[in-house]
């Protein structure tokens, strides 16, 4: 590699829109279901460290001939209080056909585009049109969902509802002058889910918060799943209706699936699968390769979307 180049957030921040990294997500999702991106499992590590949690993520991912690039992200929470302390995250990128080495931050493009791959996945699996998303949650994440719901959908209403009143005043102020759709906050899940087509969930909460007859009347699910710390449904949600995952090796090593497993009940878990037996995946539905049901959708991210990001905020930037 003949360059090293550090790509600062404050550099290409206004440049992209939340429909920027749909675009890009939507390509790693397709280029994955062809099998032409190569999408490895994270490596995950958890400790405790000064009395808090230590959490660090290496997430792989390669355009063969094209691109390779290292996601590295590495924190201080606690889960229990969903209190971060600090938190780097950064992206390792080679363009291998210049021999061009570049870091670029990561913390916007990984909160785009888990927004990103969330509304992606409702708009996959819905059978129907949607028209009123609930969100559980009202943190970063939540934040960027509603962004990308607002861009992929033609939307009547977001319902939003978290624990805190503080944090929902808080959200509700924030995201208003930032999308288009009518927005509702609601101070109980009952609530929040009422009427609604789809929920997409995103509390980083050590326990479930959301029981089977809480979405009993929603066909579409999206867990936003966080890693091995979190649950945020109960077991029998992912036992009734079919579960469809990113990686599954990945979700194997997050909250529910580990809770399933440790209990001996992991055979339960009602995972999709091809003609061949394989789990199917978030490319199987961009690839269309997943019949309509009533679905759990369970992202625990893709180093596949970073690195689509990641090009994309490259490719433009080497140009300016």
């Amino acid at each position: 590699m003949n360059e090293l180049r550090h790509i600062r957030e404050d550099e290409f921040v206004g440049h992209f829109s939340m429909r920027d990294f749909v675009d890009a997500c939507d390509r790693a999702f397709v280029l994955y279901g062809k099998g032409e991106i190569v999408s490895p499992p994270r490596k995950e590590r958890v400790e405790k460290r000064e009395g808090l949690d230590y959490f660090r993520l290496d997430m792989p991912a390669e355009l063969p001939g094209l691109y390779r690039m290292r996601k590295i992200i590495e924190e201080f929470s606690d889960v229990r209080s969903g209190h971060l302390s600090r938190r780097e995250a950064y992206i390792a990128l080679e363009d291998l056909c210049a021999r061009r080495e570049v870091r670029l931050d990561a913390g916007y493009i990984t909160d785009m585009r888990t927004g990103a791959a969330g509304a992606l996945a409702l708009r996959y699996t819905s059978a129907r049109p949607v028209r009123r998303i609930g969100v559980v949650g009202t943190g970063r994440i939540a934040r960027n969902l509603a962004l990308a719901c607002d861009a992929v959908f033609d939307l009547e209403e977001l319902r939003f509802t978290s624990r805190k009143e503080q944090n929902r005043q808080m959200f509700i102020e924030a995201i208003r002058p930032q999308v288009e759709v009518s927005l509702y906050m609601a101070s109980s899940v009952a609530d929040c889910l009422a009427g609604v087509d789809a929920v997409l969930v995103a509390v980083p909460t050590p326990v479930p918060i959301l029981q089977a007859a809480d979405l009993a009347a929603i066909d579409n699910i999206i867990l936003i799943a966080g890693d091995s710390r979190t649950r945020q449904v109960a077991p029998e949600v992912l036992e009734e209706r079919q579960v469809i995952v990113d990686i599954l090796a990945q979700a194997e090593n997050s909250g529910e699936f580990r809770w399933a497993r440790t209990e001996g009940i992991y055979d339960r878990i009602a995972l999709a699968q091809g003609e061949d037996g394989a789990a199917l995946t978030v490319g199987d539905m961009a690839c269309g390769r997943v019949p309509a049901a009533r679905s759990a959708v369970y992202l625990t991210g893709m180093g596949a979307q970073d690195l689509c990001a990641a090009v994309m905020v490259y490719e433009k930037m080497m140009m300016e």
